[in-house]
């Protein structure tokens, strides 16, 4: 019987579980204060009845991309023609926290349980000057990762890249959902600027809660204003400069022809490209103190696509922060 070869042997690996995303070192919480970004899976927050679909993603995603040394290859879209040392310039360390242990459960015993688990893990990564890097797990994962930003030394910005809003107050008399992370971030007091891009299609909102949104003074740029000449950069022009931000990136900003897998899927939509025109021009606009990325779900995945963009999108973030770190 022949065996189906493993990829990452392909490409000079090993089927070792030593290592976490991209060959990182594991690590644990409070124990590495050395490292520059964390990377952590958390599969639930809030979910609503229906489940926690996402559970798996972080892993999903992890997998994607496995083989040892490709952080250390030339990356053309972080570097394009001038020779580079890898993703990760010299000097700057990540590490994989693993995932979180929370549970997928509407319960609000145990959701409360997942929020207060999810802000202390966030907390304790900050407190050691790392930048959380965090594998989500639905929507409702970014409202007890901002809330452990509260001790921030000031306002911090949030860029959120989705192709839904997420303003609704309740869904059910449920608040702290995949359909309220920006309500709640706005009541938070250490949140200042918000700036959402990619909103598109039918369903993301009700009028009252599009309406309360601009009342907050949130800034809107929607797919199709962002495919405009100029239009992404007027919509970074909206984010403060210099002012630390938050990147809360839903999955699902990306057309459903190169992401399929996701549970919120609208026509149209954002492609790689502009993408990485986004990271890059936040990247040179303000220090990125954290990112998300959500709503990945790979029971819904094509011959790994998902997974594969999903990684290919989360490494272009890890490298535009790793050469901030490094200066």
């Amino acid at each position: 019987m022949t065996k189906t070869p493993n990829m990452g042997n392909l490409f000079g690996g090993d089927d070792s579980t030593d290592h976490g995303w991209l060959n990182l070192p594991k690590a644990q919480l409070g124990q590495n204060p050395n490292i520059d970004i964390g990377v952590m899976g958390i599969g639930a927050a809030t979910p609503y009845p229906v489940g926690s679909y996402c559970m798996d993603a972080p892993d999903a995603i992890r997998n994607a991309r496995s083989w040892p040394n490709i952080l250390g290859q030339h990356d053309f879209d972080l570097y394009g023609l001038e020779p580079s040392g890898g993703v990760l310039p010299e000097g700057v360390f990540a590490a994989d926290y693993g995932n979180l242990d929370v549970v997928d459960s509407a319960a609000p015993e145990d959701t409360a349980q997942n929020r207060a688990k999810i802000k202390a893990a966030v907390a304790s990564l900050r407190n050691d000057d790392i930048v959380p890097f965090i594998f989500g797990g639905d929507d409702s994962v970014p409202i007890p990762v901002l809330a452990a930003y509260e001790m921030a030394d000031q306002p911090i910005s949030i860029l959120q890249i989705d192709a839904h809003i997420d303003w609704r107050d309740e869904v059910n008399d449920e608040k702290n959902g995949l359909s309220s992370n920006m309500r709640r971030a706005s009541e938070m007091d250490h949140i200042g600027k918000i700036v959402q891009l990619g909103a598109r299609g039918i369903g993301s909102a009700r009028a009252s809660d599009l309406q309360d949104a601009l009342d907050y003074g949130t800034s809107f740029h929607t797919t199709r204003m962002l495919k405009e000449n100029g239009g992404i950069d007027r919509a970074l022009a909206d984010l403060p400069e210099d002012v630390p931000v938050y990147i809360a990136l839903d999955i699902d900003s990306l057309d459903p022809v190169l992401m399929p897998a996701v549970i919120g899927a609208a026509q149209g939509g954002l492609n790689y490209d502009h993408m990485m025109t986004i990271f890059e021009g936040v990247a040179k606009r303000a220090p990125i103190i954290g990112f998300n990325l959500v709503e990945f779900m790979p029971g819904r995945d094509i011959n790994n696509q998902g997974a594969l963009m999903a990684s290919r999108v989360a490494i272009s973030m890890l490298g535009l922060i790793a050469q901030q770190r490094g200066g």
